[in-house]
């Protein structure tokens, strides 16, 4: 392991643990993207209960957000929601014995990929409650085959999803753009297709497994929870009846109106807590 490596896996324990010990200090705010108004966490979970698939994000590094959704998943899933994870592979179930992170790991789930044990207090709560937790993401080796095939990869029910959830051109342009400044402005401009084709391949696996078990609740990144070209994007072009409620997870520190502006029609809500401890991710960033 190198130095740099070694730095973000202390980081992020550290950050894990530190959370554990001031979990009720965290400062949390939800915003109504609709009204521009903070609502408290009893509210939104009253609003959340009728949904037939609700989502949520996170940003993979910061403990808080895996903390919140961990206490606030019990609070509007009832006994029959399945949870639905980016985190594993679309077919995977995870048996619970009581230990999470081996009962994820015999799943499939990546703990060194993912930096666990940041994710361990929301798998905790999903498993300790007794909530179906499934996997949704692409198979493993799959995006391999989809950037070397492209769309002729994809197996009939997905080429078909695909096809009936075509992308607006300003989500299209959105998603391009993120796609280049998630990689630190240096992906080259043959490499943007095909990771375009990925993501979407990887929000359409996600928005099936959730079709099949609803009522359901997505956990994933923020960019997989987005309204306008992201699982609900695929969800309402397939089933334009279901009650979906997006929720993104952001950090403090933006001027509230500002963040309302630039968030508007990408989630219904968004809940802002403390910052994670990081360091620049384009510092030394190399395309792989």
């Amino acid at each position: 392991m190198n130095l740099a490596k070694l730095k973000t896996k202390t980081c992020l324990k550290a950050c894990f643990f530190l959370v554990l010990f001031y979990q009720g200090l965290a400062l949390a705010e939800i915003l109504d993207l609709a009204s521009g108004k903070e609502i408290s966490e009893p509210v939104l979970a009253e609003r959340l209960r009728s949904a037939d698939i609700v989502l949520l994000g996170e940003l993979h590094d910061n403990p808080f957000h895996h903390q919140a959704r961990a206490g606030f998943i019990p609070r509007f899933a009832n006994g029959k929601t399945t949870i639905v994870a980016e985190h594993l592979a679309t077919g995977r179930r995870v048996t619970s014995t009581g230990k999470a992170g081996s009962d994820l790991e015999a799943a499939g789930f990546n703990s060194n990929g993912w930096g666990w044990p940041l994710h361990q207090p929301l798998f905790e709560s999903v498993l300790g409650g007794g909530y179906a937790l499934i996997g949704g993401n692409l198979p493993a080796g799959f995006s391999r085959e989809l950037v070397a095939q492209g769309q002729s990869a994809m197996a009939l029910p997905m080429a078909k999803s695909y096809e009936q959830s075509p992308l607006s051109d300003p989500a299209r342009a959105q998603l391009e753009q993120d796609l280049v400044d998630g990689h630190c402005g240096k992906l080259p401009e043959k490499y943007l297709a095909p990771m375009k084709l990925v993501q979407r391949a990887t929000d359409i696996s996600m928005a099936t497994a959730l079709l099949a078990h609803r009522p359901a609740v997505l956990v994933a990144g923020n960019g997989h929870v987005r309204r306008d070209y992201g699982v609900p994007q695929i969800l309402f072009a397939l089933e334009p009846s279901l009650k979906i409620s997006s929720i993104g997870f952001y950090e403090n520190g933006t001027d509230r109106a500002e963040l309302i502006k630039s968030l508007a029609g990408r989630y219904d809500f968004v809940w802002l807590t403390d910052k994670a401890q990081r360091d620049d991710p384009c510092e030394d960033f190399k395309l792989q």
